[in-house]
């Protein structure tokens, strides 16, 4: 139960020791004298019931959570730093003889702002908090991208993955209910997955692990079957027992009896996204991106980046390690309208360009600028070859025109492999044929057509060839350079507050992790934009330094050479 109280004034002798102690100021003091009382109870009510024991000021507990976050600290460290540190007491307002709270209290808030949806509340509230002020606003510009997290999991193998899920289910059923699990187990059972699953405790060869695999499998299946059962009927849907009908179903073929069971490779037709990585976190995901290779999430940073303002995070969204930048852009969009906290420009990378996505952020007052992605077809890459810029569309009359003036012969509105709506033209094979350019226009065999044309529809190809030609004559260039800048934020999270690495396991936790980690990184941010505090420059190797200060590289090879 909640019992709002109003939040007093830091205890005199809280103070007194405490500007005493920091004569020259600190973070969490300036933090409370500058920044005052960044969140209420009332912002909490919602997940509080109206009976029960009062429940501990939910503010105090919310400026904790950032707080151990801002300082990479564990639930124990910082139920310690509540009772021992000056700083944390002036912030928190709590008096020097205040005991704090147990430990677990942290857990426990954690747990409730993750069943109640609420996993970025906190960083709502300090945004709100900052437009009221008048540090943030919407519109302006801002930038967006991207990195990886790695989950809190080990990695697996495909062997490790089968063995440690029914594992793991059988370990959920023997917590849940141990009665209905005992007459189904066995010494072989006990001996095959009574511990955890290592590489050296796995057969050797190929063909002795493909048995094994077999084996687990039916073992799987046996357990699933008497699952189905009436008897198990509250057992079904318990999330390990979820997890091992999922890895089943993607990693074998047939039931055992009437069909011989069978260990398959990764199905093509299963995404990466659908492709659980562990049971203990079936929200991570494997993938890869250029050299880098992960297990684990991906998150997505959107900040302002206004010449005379603070650059602070607007946005923190997470996503399934394999899923394309440009599938989250109009997620990030939509979360940004509910703060209220719109760009009138966003400055993103090539993963996040698409026509569809210009076309939709325009209808939403949006700039999106960055390069737009290339056509890859050999016209593109060919010097005087004949592309898409070379013929003339008459979109209101379904009419193109060739470099040679001649005119479509059909026009057909379909879509392409991916289910993009697209515009196929097609011009006459007899015409194309005899054609005195046809090497600059199309390789296609003379006896199976002529040139054929794939165009998008015409709000979207007007809109993507603009931002080509934007691109191109680098007329965006000067703006576009803001969006480097995220790169910084990127680095300090990472440094400073260790952002690749996953605390939890969970989509639902990990978001909470994540939005903590950047309502302590806009902290940090306006503390340093506050105080004047300069920026730190670029690092430079010192032999690139010496270099900078010497004479030219030519006059440096003269000397050389003359000794």
């Amino acid at each position: 139960m909640l019992r709002p109280t109003p939040i007093g004034d830091i205890p005199t002798e809280t103070a007194r020791i405490a500007q005493a102690a920091f004569p020259k100021g600190n973070f969490y003091l300036r933090l409370r004298d500058e920044l005052g009382v960044l969140y209420q109870d009332a912002d909490f009510a919602p997940l509080f019931p109206p009976q029960g024991r009062p429940a501990l000021a939910p503010w105090r507990l919310g400026l904790v959570t950032v707080f151990q976050f801002l300082e990479g600290l564990p639930d124990r460290q910082a139920a310690d730093a509540v009772r021992s540190r000056l700083d944390w007491k002036y912030a928190l307002g709590l008096a020097l003889t205040d005991s704090g709270f147990h430990y677990s209290v942290l857990s426990e808030f954690r747990t409730r702002l993750v069943a109640h949806e609420q996993e970025g509340l906190l960083l709502d509230r300090l945004l709100a908090h900052f437009v009221q002020h008048g540090w943030l606003r919407a519109g302006g510009k801002q930038r967006t991208d991207s990195t990886h997290v790695i989950g809190a999991v080990r990695r697996l193998t495909r062997l490790e993955l089968i063995a440690e899920t029914l594992r793991a289910a059988l370990n959920e059923l023997a917590a849940v209910d141990p009665d209905w699990l005992r007459p189904h187990l066995s010494d072989e059972l006990v001996k095959r997955y009574g511990h955890r699953v290592e590489e050296g405790r796995l057969p050797r060869g190929e063909a002795k692990r493909e048995q094994y695999a077999v084996e687990i499998g039916l073992d799987g299946l046996q357990l699933l079957a008497r699952l189905a059962q009436p008897a198990a009927v509250h057992l079904t849907d318990l999330p390990k027992v979820c997890t091992l009908r999922l890895i089943w179903a993607q990693q074998f073929e047939g039931d055992g009896m009437k069909q011989p069971l069978k260990w398959t490779a990764w199905s093509t037709d299963i995404p990466a996204s659908e492709r659980p990585a562990s049971p203990y976190d079936p929200d991570t995901r494997f993938s890869t991106k250029n050299s880098l290779r992960w297990q684990g999430y991906r998150v997505h940073f959107s900040e302002t980046c206004e010449r005379d303002a603070p650059e602070l995070v607007t946005n923190v969204h997470l996503a399934p390690a394999p899923q394309q930048d440009s599938v989250a852009l109009p997620t990030i969009h939509t979360q940004l309208q509910a703060r209220t906290l719109v760009p009138s420009i966003h400055l993103v990378d090539a993963g996040y360009i698409s026509a569809a996505l210009i076309t939709s952020s325009r209808a939403q007052q949006i700039q999106l600028i960055g390069p737009p992605q290339r056509r890859m077809n050999w016209q593109e890459r060919t010097e005087g070859a004949f592309t898409h810029k070379d013929f003339i569309i008459d979109w209101e009359r379904k009419d193109v025109l060739c470099p040679q003036r001649y005119l479509n012969k059909s026009w057909v509105e379909t879509v392409d492999s991916v289910g993009t709506p697209v515009i196929l033209v097609e011009f006459r094979r007899r015409i194309c044929e005899r054609c005195p350019v046809r090497a600059q226009c199309t390789r296609a065999d003379r006896t199976k057509g002529g040139r054929n044309l794939l165009l998008r529809r015409e709000p979207e190809f007007q809109a993507l060839q603009e931002a080509r030609q934007a691109h191109d004559s680098g007329a965006h260039a000067p703006l576009y350079a803001l969006r480097s800048g995220i790169e910084a934020t990127f680095s300090q999270a990472v440094r400073r507050l260790d952002l690749r690495h996953a605390r939890y396991r969970g989509h639902a936790k990990l978001q909470l992790q994540l939005s903590s980690t950047a309502a302590a990184l806009n902290l940090l941010r306006l503390d340093d934009w506050r105080r004047e505090r300069p920026r730190g420059p670029t690092r430079t190797a010192r032999f690139a330094r010496l270099h900078r200060a010497s004479p030219s590289a030519s006059q440096t090879t003269r000397a050389l050479c003359s000794t």
